[in-house]
């Protein structure tokens, strides 16, 4: 993902989109071009445009912090289920790394 100037955020798969020219690039490309991106060229490699238009406009990397966690009980039956403790020790702090921005603050 890359965090826009505007604070917007551009996702992987509106970047895919412009490579492969699917549904919906044009919009993803018009976003790109609002915040000062060259307009991409009839014919040119999107590929290497999408490149230098985040460029342009100073898009950085972000980190995704990743999905939720969900844990369930493995048990063939109901008291086999409760009986097994759920929780991890206190010893192990998450996330396991910080970003590095929030440690910059």
């Amino acid at each position: 993902m890359k965090l826009l100037p505007d604070g917007t955020v551009f996702h992987d798969r509106a970047a895919q989109k412009i490579r492969r020219r699917e549904q919906g690039h044009e919009y993803a490309a018009a976003q790109l071009v609002a915040l000062g991106a060259p307009r991409p060229r009839p014919g040119g490699d999107p590929a290497r445009w999408l490149a230098e238009a985040l460029a342009a406009v100073g898009a950085r990397n972000i980190r995704h912090r990743g999905a939720h966690r969900f844990l369930y009980r493995l048990g063939r039956t109901r008291r086999e289920r409760e009986e097994i403790e759920l929780g991890l020790p206190a010893l192990r702090p998450y996330p396991k790394r910080p970003d590095r921005e929030q440690r910059a603050l």
